[in-house]
């Protein structure tokens, strides 16, 4: 529905301006709250629209409506965490709320916690026995238990109650994929999308198998038709410019990164560039965009072009803000600032603001990548080490820091640890492909090619697990 049009019918303003009609500073706040809505929405800023719900439902935490739309404004930036946890807020003020209970129920089997989604589709059944999510869920928790010919029967049901929804196709492919009929579910999905181009539901679930078989020009065919029914997914952002890449197309990726840019979180959009090692492609055009952006964005477009081969730009982006003595305001650019001092060339002058960074903010990750590659290079290998962990610890999800540690422990002669870490990596960070590139190598060298066949199946079972969560 459109989101002018909702407003409308969600949150009156009549009914609004009559629960607001005493002038305590709780309802005067809730009241600037919604103009200020009501403004994000006319000029289509949902990133501000978030914002302003956010004080409104701070303001006057009673009201369900209020909350729905924060979960409907969410979902529509793609923060599907925060959209659940605002959704649940509406449930627990308006338990009947049929709406509400469809969409947690179908939140918690995106994300793929299908126990949640059980409990919330039984409370669901309760007041609406013939709501599709109902048969939807229990399809997907049949496929767990590897209960075929139920499944099935589910999925039979789903289709009765909703004959031209995509849902029923996406559970029937993901019953083949168990199956092992992988052909057939693209098949099945292709058909679908031809009879129904805009059924959002099966093309991200296609884009699923084919970044799972690694047709990656394939997935970004589909994602870019995605996007275009489902503009403001910004993680199938991240997933196109990552299948761009992956299919040599760089401009593509390009564009996509710099349309995205403005309004995602650019850390995370910027991410595929290094994951690929082509960040020095789109770092010109990147600083060009960064000159002139908000200071939150240039920072983390210095973040970015600080792993580039031009420490000259983070210079450039961030000499206002890496301003001296080093103090809790300016902690981030300075640890950036001296990053790029040292990758300049200016090591001394680098480090001891590297220091100073470190001295006030023991888990900086800047500071600290960039000191442990600096005193692994000067063969202070303890040291550098003690850094790199300390990365690790600071940031348990990210790849770059498990990578920096084992490199480290490589040039200190410790092969052991350096096997280890990546071993480590490979469990605890979901599907990364660095770390299964650098992996495997070793694998195969040390361990014959049984092992890295093992290897290589147990990264398509990751893979599988993670990229599935979508069909739901």
């Amino acid at each position: 529905m459109n989101h002018k049009k909702r407003l409308s019918s969600i949150l009156l303003p009549t009914l609004l301006i009559a629960s607001l009609g005493a002038c305590d500073n709780r309802q005067e706040r809730a009241q600037a709250a919604y103009s200020e809505y009501q403004a994000a929405v006319v000029n289509g800023d949902l990133r501000e629209a978030r914002r302003a719900l956010g004080a409104l439902v701070a303001a006057d935490d009673s009201n369900a409506s209020y909350w729905i739309e924060l979960a409907k404004v969410s979902l529509q930036l793609a923060d599907y965490s925060g959209a659940y946890d605002a959704f649940q807020r509406a449930h627990e003020l308006d338990r009947g709320n049929v709406e509400v209970l469809t969409a947690m129920t179908q939140l918690a089997l995106r994300s793929g916690n299908l126990d949640l989604a059980a409990e919330n589709a039984k409370q669901l059944e309760l007041v609406a026995p013939s709501n599709p999510a109902v048969p939807l869920t229990n399809g997907y928790v049949a496929l767990r238990r590897g209960d075929f010919a139920d499944a099935e029967r589910q999925v039979a049901a789903l289709e009765a109650l909703s004959p031209y929804g995509g849902s029923g196709k996406v559970l029937q492919s993901r019953i083949m994929m168990a199956q092992g009929k992988v052909d057939a579910a693209v098949g099945l999905l292709r058909k679908q999308i031809q009879q129904q181009p805009s059924d959002a539901e099966s093309l991200r679930a296609l884009a699923s198998i084919y970044e799972l078989r690694e047709q990656w020009r394939d997935a970004a065919g589909v994602l870019q038709s995605y996007l275009g029914y489902v503009p403001n997914d910004a993680t199938a952002r991240v997933r196109l410019v990552e299948a761009e890449l992956r299919s040599q197309q760089v401009e593509p990726a390009a564009t996509v990164t710099l349309a995205g840019i403005g309004k995602d979180d650019v850390d995370k959009l910027l991410a595929p560039w290094l994951e690929v090692g082509k960040q020095d492609l789109i770092a010109d055009r990147l600083f060009a965009w960064a000159r002139t952006a908000d200071v939150g964005r240039r920072i983390a477009a210095a973040r970015f072009l600080a792993l580039t081969s031009n420490p000259a730009r983070v210079l450039e982006l961030l000499s206002s803000e890496a301003s001296l003595p080093v103090k809790a305001a300016n902690v981030i650019p300075n640890a950036l600032y001296g990053a790029a001092l040292v990758q300049s060339g200016r090591e001394q002058e680098g480090s001891e603001r590297l220091d100073a960074v470190l001295k006030l903010d023991g888990t900086n990750r800047e500071a600290l990548r960039v000191r442990a590659m600096l005193r692994s290079k000067t063969g202070n290998h303890k040291q550098a080490i003690e850094d790199a962990q300390k990365l690790v610890a600071a940031d348990q999800d990210s790849a770059s820091g498990r990578l920096l540690l084992a490199r480290i422990y490589g040039a200190a002669g410790d092969a052991n640890n350096m096997r280890r870490t990546l071993w480590d990596g490979f469990h605890q960070v979901s599907d990364n492909r660095v770390i299964f590139d650098a992996l495997m190598p070793l694998v195969a060298k040390s361990d014959g090619p049984q092992a890295a066949a093992r290897l290589s199946q147990e990264f398509y079972d990751k893979r599988n697990q993670q990229l599935t969560r979508s069909f739901a």
